[in-house]
């Protein structure tokens, strides 16, 4: 088979070609059937003409006007017998002219009957063709059609649907051999490049799954001798050793916090890791939502008092959520720590809460401090990514919170996000759709 091009400079050739063929016949017929007629009124017209030709003068306008309609005779044997009967009007020899309009008028009344059969024809041959012209040119039409919509446009639907489900990770399909066209070598290159990030899919899945599971391992074989290392600090400033002086006490101290903060980033790795395996079980009762924002700002009034930052709360609605407690106060707590960082001293962080539109639960964490600038608000829920520029400098953290927070959230229906304006604070905000009223006259689930 050739190319789509060929295929359709050919297909249009054949049926344009039969088309102006059958056409031509067509308006050649018209043709002979419009002077067949015409020389078949010419008949009939001189044929009452001459009924009389004894009153016809070789010098009258009569005469003159049968000699005008001599020349339009055909064919030249009728011009010829009609020329024999004007001579014979004009030397007025009434024998002959008797003879000669006998003539004449016998062989007009059989050109007359000849010519009527041709009309017929004529006509039925020129429908004919005509029709059938017509014929071939719709049905050139639907081939066209045809042609078109089965080498072009289904083949580029296939392709596009295939597009569409590489695009969304649907790879149900099976790699067919293309057609030797156009069509066909675009597929072929589509296919080339779908095995090729396949394969590199698969080989990133190979490299991400090793990748987890040494986070996996690393992170419990960490978390052992940090744990021991954490006890034995402890107990160094409880003055089981004795009593240390001020420098030492601090530098313990400060080596105890680190060995907190390195817990902590360890465990976020652990859960980091659980949760991309879809391995982190939630066990979700009804919980008060007063309780978990009272101990959740409870556990971060010390952090908020060296910052000098003002936790607030706003009435909270008397309400219970089906949820896992500790991994949503996990949540809270971050989004609370993040915005005490962030926030100016003497500068107010405020948690709140409301039902939106969707009858979903919205609990909002407002802060008041540089904002975030729009290209990084999708950003900061990535794995190992802050908004830093040089406005706002790296904050010490893993950039792991928000992941996890994100994927929390997800995982109880619910979804994250933040709005902010560059240098008007930033509002962090996540929903949780299973609520109801815990007044004892009022409990109504959502929706």
């Amino acid at each position: 088979m050739g190319s789509i091009r060929f295929r359709l400079f050919l297909l249009l050739t054949l049926f344009t070609g039969t088309t102006l063929v059958l056409a031509a016949v067509s308006v050649h017929s018209a043709r002979d059937f419009r002077d067949g007629r015409q020389q078949l009124e010419t008949s009939y017209m001189i044929r009452d003409e001459i009924q009389d030709l004894s009153s016809i003068k070789g010098d009258s306008e009569a005469f003159r006007k049968l000699q005008t309609v001599r020349a339009q005779l055909t064919p030249y044997r009728r011009m010829d017998e009609f020329s024999k009967l004007l001579q014979a009007v004009s030397e007025n020899n009434p024998r002959m002219l008797r003879e000669r309009h006998q003539v004449f008028l016998k062989n007009e009344a059989e050109f007359q009957r000849y010519t009527r059969q041709h009309l017929d024809y004529l006509e039925k041959r020129l429908t004919y063709f005509a029709l059938l012209a017509l014929a071939t040119l719709l049905l050139g039409f639907v081939a066209l059609q045809l042609f078109v919509n089965r080498s072009v446009i289904r083949p580029i639907r296939d392709l596009s649907r295939k597009m569409v489900d590489f695009v969304n990770d649907r790879y149900t399909y099976q790699f067919s051999v293309p057609a030797p066209d156009e069509i066909g070598h675009m597929q072929a290159t589509f296919n080339s490049l779908a095995q090729r990030v396949i394969s590199n899919m698969e080989q990133l899945r190979t490299l991400d799954q090793a990748k987890s599971e040494f986070l996996s391992i690393a992170s419990h074989e960490l978390r052992t001798p940090l744990t021991s290392i954490k006890g034995s600090l402890s107990l160094m400033r409880s003055g089981i050793v004795g009593k240390m002086n001020d420098m030492a006490d601090n530098l313990l101290t400060i080596a105890e916090n680190e060995t907190d903060r390195l817990i902590r980033l360890i465990n976020d790795i652990l859960d980091l890791a659980k949760i991309e395996a879809r391995k982190l079980p939630l066990h979700q009762e009804w919980h008060s939502l007063n309780n978990l924002v009272t101990v959740s700002l409870q556990s971060l009034q010390g952090l908020a008092g060296q910052a000098d930052v003002l936790l607030q709360c706003e009435a909270m609605p008397p309400v219970n959520v089906y949820m896992d407690n500790d991994r949503i106060q996990q949540v809270l707590t971050n989004l609370l720590s993040n915005a005490i960082k962030f926030s100016p001293k003497g500068k107010p962080v405020v948690v709140s809460c409301q039902v939106n539109e969707r009858n979903e639960l919205l609990i909002e964490v407002r802060d008041a401090g540089r904002g975030i600038d729009p290209q990084d608000q999708e950003a900061i829920f990535q794995k190992f990514r802050q908004a830093t520029n040089a406005k706002n400098p790296l904050v010490k953290g893993t950039g792991l919170g928000l992941a996890i927070a994100r994927a929390l959230v997800e995982q109880h229906g619910g979804e994250i996000g933040v709005r902010s304006v560059p240098g008007e604070g930033s509002t962090f905000y996540f929903t949780l759709p299973e609520w109801k009223y815990a007044l004892a006259n009022k409990v109504e689930v959502a929706a």
